[in-house]
């Protein structure tokens, strides 16, 4: 059987094409905020539906402390005069030391 140089170039595409690796998805950074906007029946739906969704490892000592620091952000966010988006960096900043650190397992 002969193999033209056409045949030889298709079986060699078609090979290298079957060997592809697709690039790994590029990771998302958690602590990094979207800029996106909720209506208030949204913005509740989600809250709960996050909470329901919380894992089954999530003790009722940690459920406590994020009510807290959720009750917290939307007590600030109320005050007057105060915007969360103009200070997103430092919102950003503060959740990326917090994962930094846990994630090592560091104590404060």
């Amino acid at each position: 059987m002969k193999i033209t140089k056409g045949d030889l170039k298709n079986m060699i595409l078609k090979t290298l094409k079957e060997a592809e690796v697709p690039a790994p998805a590029p990771e998302t950074d958690p602590t990094k905020l979207q800029s996106k906007s909720m209506g208030k029946s949204q913005f509740a739906r989600s809250g709960m539906e996050t909470r329901k969704a919380a894992s089954a490892e999530l003790s009722s000592q940690e459920q406590g402390i994020v009510d807290q620091v959720d009750n917290f952000l939307l007590k600030l966010a109320n005050e007057p005069g105060v915007d969360l988006v103009t200070h997103k960096m430092l919102i950003q900043r503060v959740m990326k030391i917090l994962q930094d650190k846990l994630s090592k397992g560091e104590t404060a």
